[in-house]
């Protein structure tokens, strides 16, 4: 069942998020920002370079299994390490962008952080015992589409959020993730191949969901525009 949730930032920012059931987490410090995603020849390992400035270390590590994931202890609210992230960058949040900004190395991101919402008590990397979301409803898969003016313009948004588990480099023998971020990005290099017709400039959106073991979780939907 969708439950649509509340925001009062929601017009502003241009994302929506609806329940799916009745999940025990949710995504918070969400947003939607221009910045380098990279090109084929890179293989477009600036979008995690990008993704890492935001989350900096000590406290967030980039891992190979994880993308950002765990790294010096630091406790909770977790609500705002994103937007301090994007202001301590400069990257241009918002809903409009220009096509210099979709386009030639550069990308849209839409970013969220993960909490318990209101989670479980347990271990996490950040405390012996507080609010986590526990392995148990570990994997999230995470599953989206980008469209442009209502037809699908990217569709290669899969992957799963795993457990932390010694099955993990480096391991962990925590109960859970105390918050975790999750991020889609694309740009103009991936409109649907051979159609010439697609042009830089429309109306965009990031269709989103999240859902853990149990069937539960969240869609997000993000609009923007590309103008100029």
């Amino acid at each position: 069942m969708l439950s649509i949730v509340p925001s009062a930032d929601a017009a502003r920012s241009g994302i929506q998020l609806k329940a799916i059931g009745h999940p025990i987490w949710k995504p918070v410090d969400c947003h939607l920002f221009s910045a380098a995603i990279g090109t084929a020849a890179t293989e477009y390992a600036e979008a995690l370079a990008t993704l890492g400035s935001l989350l900096p270390p000590p406290r967030h590590v980039i891992n190979a299994k994880l993308g950002i994931g765990p790294g010096a202890p630091h406790r909770p609210p977790y609500k705002s390490e994103l937007k301090k992230g994007l202001a301590a960058q400069d990257f241009h949040e918002g809903r409009r962008f220009t096509s210099r900004e979709f386009s030639n190395g550069q990308g849209v991101f839409l970013v969220c952080m993960v909490v318990p919402k209101p989670g479980t008590r347990g271990s996490s990397p950040d405390f012996d015992r507080g609010r986590i979301i526990p392995n148990t409803l570990f994997p999230i898969t995470v599953e989206g589409t980008a469209y442009r003016n209502g037809q699908v313009f990217d569709e290669n948004f899969d992957f799963g959020v795993p457990p932390l588990t010694t099955e993990i480099d480096p391991s962990f023998d925590v109960d859970g993730h105390s918050h975790f971020p999750v991020s889609e990005a694309t740009n103009f290099d991936f409109r649907p191949q051979g159609d010439t017709s697609i042009k830089v400039r429309g109306r965009y959106r990031y269709d989103v969901t999240l859902i853990d073991s149990a069937g539960k979780g969240w869609r997000l939907k993000a609009d923007f525009v590309v103008k100029r």
